[in-house]
């Protein structure tokens, strides 16, 4: 389970997800400064980063779609000044797929760091998704 504000981290508080905190860190950064960021705009963003995890590799692994079908968006807070949503994979091993490194996984492409990557790769997306939502005061 991932946390948005876009904050993410662990559903698991002594896991670590290596990488994926430094993305999120540097994202949210700059997510902050979006003033009138909405909950459609965050919704719309994972909505970006979802896609792109099936189309880009390292894609999701899916030998028996669980993991897959686990993905979730859900909202936290709506408060306009802060909203606030929870991201990612229900799915009790999909932090062990995510970091396994060694993993070897049937579907073509498929790999480790599925969603630190496509973070990184939609960074510009994420924001601009959030951009076009934006609710002017």
């Amino acid at each position: 389970m991932f946390l948005l504000e876009l904050i993410i981290c662990s559903n698991m508080a002594e896991d670590i997800i290596k990488g994926l905190d430094d993305v999120m860190k540097n994202l949210n950064r700059e997510v902050k400064k979006i003033e009138g960021k909405t909950m459609a705009g965050l919704i719309k963003a994972m909505a970006v980063v979802r896609k792109d995890m099936g189309k880009t590799p390292p894609l999701v692994p899916v030998d028996t779609r669980n993991l897959d079908q686990s993905w979730f968006v859900s909202p936290l807070a709506s408060g306009l000044s802060k909203p606030l949503i929870q991201a990612g994979f229900s799915a009790n091993y999909a932090m062990w797929v995510h970091e396994n490194m060694e993993a070897k996984f049937q579907r073509p492409g498929a790999g480790p760091k599925f969603f630190e990557a496509a973070l990184n790769r939609n960074h510009k997306a994420i924001l601009e998704a959030i951009r076009g939502e934006i609710k002017l005061t």
